[in-house]
């Protein structure tokens, strides 16, 4: 699901050494409507503005000879992550690609010129540790859920489609004994692949889950991920705190595997919550439709009503939402759907949840009734913001109790507090 109008900002350090990651941004944005923006902030020991320049535009030929036009920039200024801040927001770049030099140890980090650049501003940031770059025929996705984590799962299942790439995702279920013959354990294995596999349909991604029990988490992610060739981690989510930048499982694993690293953070995770789209003016109770269309139907007019969206768009919105339900189901287990829709020109996410206690039939490979209904329309410039919200919904959802509460809510107001309960799970 790539961003259909993606740009992406490439900070190049060493314009001579910095190839490959022009090549793996142009593989993440999709022709011919994305573009790459490949920047370089002089200091006093840069060689003069045009011969970078130069350098740049043998670079941005790499781009165009896979089919991603690409702009240069010579920017100068003392604060390279403030430079590079100002740059995302006059080229309206979603997405940061840069590539990390150098070991992922605490000293190393701390002491590296482009850390910095890791939180300059919250937009989606893609790390790439380079350890040969070429087509994979293995990407291994060991994954712990949130946000980070399925935006990290849908890069790699880009990946593997374009490369007609093996897609491996693993999971450790920490238990300290691991009794083969523990019922406790095996249920929790079991909860843990139903969560992963639900988190895989939201994101239209087919591929294996392995759930590995175990009492540590590194080891075992390491020794599984051995034969790959490219590795896709979620960051932790203290990773912008640059004190706390090494250390954490993700870096662990990182610093531990063989093959190139791609470590990926949702800019959208801190912005994006359940309550701030879904509202009281935005849950709708006892909902009855006769079918899915009539279902979004009713939740177009919903945001219409509310004045999330003109009236002049109803129909143009109403007809993206159908589309995308026509290609395939949005149902996605639990009793859940979530139609949704990229809107162009729209400023963010906005959406409109339906709770319909009869159910309704959304057809797709889970044959129960959808009683909970979430449609989601995000602006088409940057498709993946909506990923951090698909998290949240899935910790809402998940648990079978919470799904009764919803339905035994007699207000808007009960279902946001139950909203406000699953947040913190949810990320």
């Amino acid at each position: 699901m790539p961003a259909p109008q993606s740009r992406i900002l490439v900070p190049i350090q060493d314009p001579q050494s910095e190839g490959d990651v022009v090549r793996l941004a142009a593989l993440l944005t999709t022709p011919p409507w994305g573009e790459l923006h490949l920047a370089h902030v002089l200091n006093a020991h840069s060689p003069d503005a045009e011969a970078v320049a130069a350098q740049l535009r043998e670079l941005a030929r790499i781009a165009l000879q896979m089919g991603i036009g690409a702009l240069v920039h010579v920017e100068r200024g003392p604060d390279v992550a403030a430079v590079i801040g100002d740059a995302l927001s006059r080229w309206n770049c979603s997405t940061i690609v840069m590539g990390w030099k150098g070991d992922i140890q605490k000293d190393a980090v701390l002491s590296a010129s482009n850390r910095a650049l890791t939180k300059v501003k919250d937009v989606d940031t893609i790390i790439f540790i380079n350890r040969g770059f070429s087509a994979a025929r293995r990407i291994a996705v060991p994954t712990g859920g949130g946000s980070h984590a399925m935006l990290g799962l849908r890069i790699a299942a880009d990946l593997a489609r374009r490369w007609n790439a093996q897609l491996d995702v693993v999971r450790v279920a920490r238990d300290n004994i691991c009794d083969p013959t523990d019922p406790l354990l095996s249920l929790y294995c079991k909860q843990m692949q139903e969560d992963t596999q639900l988190q895989l349909r939201m994101l239209g991604i087919q591929a294996p889950v392995t759930i590995i029990p175990s009492p540590q988490v590194v080891e075992p992610l390491v020794e599984r991920v051995r034969n790959s060739d490219l590795v896709v981690l979620g960051a932790s989510n203290d990773w912008r705190q640059e004190e706390h930048l090494a250390g954490s499982i993700p870096d662990e694993i990182a610093s531990q595997v063989s093959c190139s690293v791609l470590m990926v953070r949702s800019g959208a995770a801190a912005r994006v919550s359940l309550t701030d789209i879904f509202y009281e003016n935005t849950v709708r109770l006892d909902v009855r439709p006769a079918d899915k269309w009539e279902a979004i139907r009713l939740l177009v007019d919903a945001l219409v009503e509310e004045k999330q969206i003109p009236l002049s768009e109803r129909d143009s919105v109403l007809t993206a939402a159908i589309n995308r339900e026509t290609v395939s189901s949005t149902a996605m287990g639990h009793a859940t759907a979530i139609p949704h829709a990229p809107i162009p020109d729209l400023p963010g996410v906005i959406g409109c949840m339906a709770i319909c206690p009869v159910g309704v039939d959304f057809g797709g490979s889970h044959s129960e009734a959808v009683r909970f209904v979430f449609l989601v329309l995000t602006p088409q410039r940057n498709y993946a913001t909506y990923i951090p919200l698909l998290s949240q919904i899935a910790g809402l959802i998940r648990p079978q109790e919470r799904r009764e509460a919803l339905l035994a809510c007699q207000t808007p107001r009960e279902v946001v507090d139950l909203m406000r309960q699953a947040v913190p799970a949810a990320t």
